[in-house]
């Protein structure tokens, strides 16, 4: 087996890319900075004019409320560096051999026929991806397998931040993480498995996505095997869910995540501890349990 694995540059992909290296040694390359989409300035004020109203409410909103978006954001790194800390070093020193590219500004994104040619280079029959932009049809079509780690339960949360979206819905037991075969849509393919993490008192935002990615990473390595096997099964996504896109997002919404976070925990755990939580549909190898 041939995988490549595209991802970005953050040290919980770099925990991505030393898991699936050294537990399957099939891994024939590795992209990183495939978030990046590198647009013209022309292209980001039409994208402006387009979200006009988004982009005016959450300026305004981001500069009343920037203490807590910081604060949040500070709140991620501290979680991502306990749990994944030390993981670009590991990568540099011991599978550097491994990187093919980092996505740059000479390129728009890893949708560019530049890395697509790479990776059709390498003949991967599974493609894995955490992280990255929107992938199209080009790479999609490269391997086999293309299989996607999203960090909340589709399809019942997609697209961005979606393991903090929860609190802000007040919605109890939908926090985790789903491994998905990938499709042209945000988060729509069809669901090999989903799992959530167990979250106490003392957990935020920052050590349930943390929690979730240490558990998606394992579930990668799980279909990888499946693959071998010739056992992957997986179901078609059952319903729409709720759908978040980065304008949807503003400080505003790390303000109230704060005032009720520590509320919110403790009814959840509640919840937990005498079987009362939201009962989302779990998936093992495509199949509901």
């Amino acid at each position: 087996m041939r995988i490549i694995i595209l991802t970005h540059s953050k040290e919980r992909h770099f925990y991505l890319l030393n898991n699936i290296i050294e537990n399957t040694e099939s891994v024939v390359g590795v992209i990183i900075g495939a978030k990046n989409v590198h647009r013209s300035r022309y292209e980001n004020f039409v994208k402006k004019i387009k979200n006009i109203k988004y982009y005016l409410k959450n300026k305004f909103l981001n500069t009343i409320f920037i203490q807590y978006g910081k604060r949040l954001l500070r709140q991620k790194e501290l979680a991502e560096e306990k749990f994944f800390g030390g993981s670009t070093k590991r990568f540099y020193d011991k599978h550097k051999e491994l990187l093919i590219a980092t996505v740059t500004s000479k390129y728009r994104s890893i949708n560019d026929d530049y890395y697509i040619s790479m990776i059709k280079d390498k003949k991967p029959d599974v493609i894995i991806v955490m992280g990255t932009c929107l992938i199209g049809k080009e790479i999609i079509s490269s391997a086999k397998f293309v299989i996607n780690m999203h960090t909340g339960l589709s399809p019942y949360y997609r697209g961005g931040n979606t393991n903090l979206w929860p609190f802000i819905e007040k919605d109890f037991g939908y926090f985790g993480v789903t491994i998905h075969l990938m499709s042209l849509g945000i988060d729509s393919g069809n669901i090999i498995f989903t799992k959530s993490p167990k979250i106490n008192q003392n957990d935020n935002y920052g050590t349930i996505n943390s929690k979730s990615i240490v558990i998606g990473v394992n579930l990668i390595i799980d279909s990888i095997k499946l693959i071998e096997k010739k056992q992957l099964n997986s179901i078609e996504q059952w319903t729409d869910g709720k759908l978040f896109f980065d304008k949807d997002w503003n400080n505003y919404l790390a303000y109230k995540y704060f005032k009720t976070k520590d509320k919110f925990l403790s009814v959840y755990c509640n919840l937990a501890d005498n079987n009362r939580l939201s009962n989302p549909k779990i998936i093992k190898n495509g199949i509901v349990v």
